[in-house]
Order: structure tokens, then C-alpha cells, then sequence
């Protein structure tokens, strides 16, 4: 994911490559790990056909950031990439050192929610926990997250289960097992999207499964993915079971 729009000091991301070279598995492995991507406005104007075209099947665009900023490219993301065939999320970059997860949620839900729907291309909402620094209005990140979680999905009669975003060392970290939503993992630590997994690093802070290379719902691999459609890099995701399992498990119905 892309840093705050404002200037602030952040715990440095597990992982040291800049980059992360991916042998594509052939055939039946792509199919168990359908391909990713989560994009902001930093991306442009993807074209989300040659996106698909690439093999992309699911994405994330950025809708928020605290209570204050709306991403310029969200709407766009969303109805394009539903049009092109790719199952597509929303998130809200997280800032518990400011603002109490309440307001945080209500913020995300009035400018997002409405492309979060019962259409057969939406799949869950997802929170970004990079900001270190507080979480206001409670005891601890876990709580502050749990119910940013919980007043999103008050939002809607129909179940979600949302995820969140973190890094492996720094973020899962700082969660429990207390902690109510599926994990996304990021680490670029040069392992096969297709074969790898997230939790080379820091398996006792999989709050899932503690201390196991389980209980992951995605995983970020590289922040330097190209992808046809998108000028410069994107970030490239893995799901752990096919597309189909993917839309059964976390697209709204």
C-alpha cells in the first residue's frame, strides 16, 4: 500500500528487497492462487480490460484515509474494474493515532460503501494498519481495529468479514489473537507467489495461527509489480485457494 498523503514517521515494513522476482508457475498452480492487485490513485487510470487480460482477478482500490481524504481514483477503479471481470475490494488507510475507529468507519462507509454490494463483483473491505503512534478511544490496536470492523459491517444487512492489512514483522505484530479480522500479509521476502508464503519472517505474530505458516486471506509480495494496463509499479497479491473459493469466501452475497 502507498503511505499517508501527510508527512509522518512510520515503522519501517518487514522485508528488504525492493523488489521481488516471481517465476510464474504454470497451469493448476495459478489456479489455486488466482492473481491481485491493490491500487490507489497513484496508479493513474488503470485499463482495467488489459488488467484482466494480464490475469488479474481480484484488486483493492483505496477509498479513505482517516477522516479526512477521499482517493481521487476510487470511484474510477471500482466501476471499471467490475467491468472488466475482476472482483473488486475497498479500503480505508487506517489512522488510530488520530481519530477513533468509529468515526474512521462512518467516514469510509459514507464515501465507499456504496460501490460495497450484493453484485457478484464485491468482495470484502479491507482496513490498512501502517501508522503506528496510538489508537484512540481504546486500549490497544486490536480493540481499535475490532471495532472499526464492527461498525462497518453494521452498515449492511449482509455479512462481511473484513480484512486487515499488515506487514509480517511490524503491524501482525502489534495485533492479537483477540483480533476479528482475516489477515493480510505483507512481506517481500522472495518467495513464489504461487508456492510461498507470507510468514517466512514472523509466524508468532500470526495472530490466526499463532506460530504456524496458516491463517493467511492474502498476501502482498511485491510493491513492484508491472501489469499491463498500469504505467509503473504495482503491488502484487496472492489468495491462498482458487477464484471460485475466493468469491464463496469473501464476496458479498
Amino acid at each position: 500500500m502507498k503511505n499517508s498523503v501527510q508527512c509522518i514517521v512510520l515503522k519501517a515494513s518487514y522485508g528488504v528487497a525492493a523488489s521481488v522476482a516471481l517465476t510464474m508457475a504454470a497451469g493448476s498452480a495459478r489456479a489455486a492462487r488466482p492473481l491481485g492487485i491493490d491500487v490507489s490513485h497513484y496508479q493513474g487510470s488503470p485499463t482495467w480490460s488489459s488488467v484482466y487480460a494480464d490475469g488479474v482477478r481480484w484488486a483493492f482500490a483505496k477509498a479513505t484515509e482517516g477522516n479526512y481524504y477521499h482517493d481521487a481514483g476510487y470511484t474510477y477503479n471500482m466501476t471499471h474494474g467490475k467491468s472488466a471481470g475482476v472482483q473488486m475490494g475497498a479500503y480505508d488507510f487506517a489512522r488510530p493515532d488520530l481519530i477513533t475507529a468509529n468515526t474512521e468507519a462512518d467516514y469510509f462507509w459514507s464515501f465507499a460503501g456504496g460501490y460495497i454490494t450484493t453484485d457478484g463483483k464485491s468482495i470484502y473491505p479491507m482496513v490498512d494498519f501502517e501508522v503506528f503512534g496510538g489508537h484512540v478511544g481504546y486500549s490497544s490496536y486490536t480493540a481499535w481495529f475490532n471495532a472499526w470492523s464492527s461498525r462497518v459491517k453494521s452498515k449492511k444487512s449482509t455479512f462481511m468479514h473484513p480484512v486487515i492489512y499488515a506487514s509480517a514483522g511490524n503491524g501482525m505484530c502489534d495485533l492479537t489473537t483477540a483480533c476479528t479480522l482475516s489477515a493480510w500479509v505483507a512481506n517481500y521476502n522472495g518467495q513464489n507467489l504461487y508456492t510461498g508464503t507470507p510468514w517466512s519472517c514472523c509466524s508468532c505474530c500470526n495472530y490466526v495461527d499463532p506460530c504456524t505458516g496458516n491463517g493467511w486471506t492474502y498476501w502482498q509480495v511485491s510493491s513492484t509489480g508491472r501489469i499491463s494496463g498500469i504505467s509503473g509499479n504495482v503491488d502484487l497479491d496472492a489468495y491462498p485457494l482458487s477464484l471460485s473459493e475466493l468469491i464463496a469466501y469473501q464476496g458479498l452475497h
